[in-house]
């Protein structure tokens, strides 16, 4: 039996640095591992017709005044046309995104929807969801796709699927329960996750690291080692993907002066400083700089894989990616003198380094084992 192809399902996102770099290094595990990986292009269509009318209703329930102002909102939008346009250079951060995975992805020539299920099942050997937030289904619809229905159970694998929610809201439930049980192998990236799939199907899943943990770090040096240096002189990382209060930005401007430090923001898409700064060239800034502010999950983690100072600021309540990644490398934060702002320091990083290959080999047997498992059934 010749090479054993694989193929990948995960969020399509030419906006996302985070979704196509965790590709990438799922991409890099599996064929680490003697297989031939595929990302399969798609886009999540629109929500099954069935769960209008409960969608509906869950969100009625769940959030009656947000409910009312975003339909409202949307109304008002239909009839004068959005107020909000789209940043100046987006399009040029997007265009440098694609070509990232141009280069580095390999992918279908075709779109998952521009072919019949047949001709997915026929063309791997295995299938593999994840990682990113590819079970959430406020982004991507509850689609029978996201939990490999194109190929038999024996086939699907899930690596490090990451829910992006506490609970699955009830008029998915039942959906969800048999798509869960026919993935015989399961893992997930968040405790959140695992308590999701208990609490559903009963089973008991691993819980293993996301995939840009799962490669070691020296495949990050070789990618970003022609990378040019961003700026001449010491700098910042700023990245943040939610909108921070002022005191929040002041004191971030503040913290970056009193340092010394000259700022590079990669969010900032109405200035066409760094527009062009692609997923390598993301990695590079965060590995090279002093400090990171950050509310992104991948900035993050790529500033622990760098030993960099970082101040953390929470999009959400209640994020179980961070909370995850805090728990897993044996973090804890500390309060800033603003509210919503913590900072990651003083950290032992022997013992994190310690703990972080711990759990990627442990992550990595899981794929290993998976894919071998597959394998078998494929032959």
């Amino acid at each position: 039996m010749g090479t054993c192809r694989v193929g990948i399902v995960t969020i399509n996102d030419d906006t996302n640095y985070g979704n196509r770099l965790q590709n990438y290094a799922l991409q890099e595990a599996v064929r680490s591992l003697g297989w031939e990986p595929e990302t399969i292009r798609n886009r999540p269509p629109a929500w099954d017709r069935a769960l209008l009318a409960p969608r509906l209703l869950h969100d009625i329930r769940k959030d009656v005044v947000g409910f009312t102002r975003r339909a409202s909102t949307r109304a008002r939008e239909r009839v004068q046309g959005s107020a909000v346009s789209a940043p100046a250079y987006l399009e040029r951060r997007r265009t440098a995104i694609r070509e990232f995975a141009r280069t580095r992805i390999a992918s279908s020539a075709q779109v998952y929807s521009e072919m019949p299920a047949d001709h997915w099942a026929d063309r791997y050997d295995a299938a593999i969801v994840g990682s990113d937030q590819v079970w959430n289904p406020t982004y991507r619809r509850a689609q029978g796709i996201d939990f490999l229905d194109f190929v038999g159970e024996s086939r699907r694998i899930a690596y490090a699927a990451s829910f992006g929610i506490e609970h699955v809201p009830g008029f998915l439930r039942s959906r969800y329960r048999t798509w869960l049980n026919g993935i015989p192998q399961l893992s997930v990236r968040e405790s959140s996750g695992r308590r999701i799939v208990a609490d559903l199907t009963g089973r008991d899943v691993p819980v293993v690291v996301d995939p840009t943990l799962l490669v070691d770090r020296s495949a990050w040096d070789r990618l970003i080692a022609a990378e040019p240096q961003i700026l001449p002189v010491p700098y910042a990382v700023r990245f943040f993907l939610g909108q921070p209060t002022p005191e929040q930005d002041a004191w971030v401007t503040r913290h970056a002066l009193d340092t010394g430090l000259e700022v590079v923001d990669l969010h900032a898409l109405d200035q066409e400083r760094f527009a062009d700064v692609g997923p390598a060239g993301f990695v590079a800034a965060i590995a090279r700089a002093e400090v990171v502010y950050t509310d992104s999950f991948h900035a993050g983690i790529f500033s622990l894989l760098y030993r960099r100072s970082v101040v953390l600021r929470h999009r959400f309540d209640r994020d179980p990616r961070w909370q995850e990644l805090l728990s897993q490398n044996g973090l804890s934060t500390r309060a800033t003198e603003v509210g919503g702002l913590q900072s990651i320091a003083g950290v032992d990083w022997a013992a994190v380094e310690t703990q972080r290959d711990l759990l990627r080999s442990t992550s990595a047997a899981f794929l290993r084992g998976a894919l071998e498992s597959s394998a078998v059934h494929a032959g």
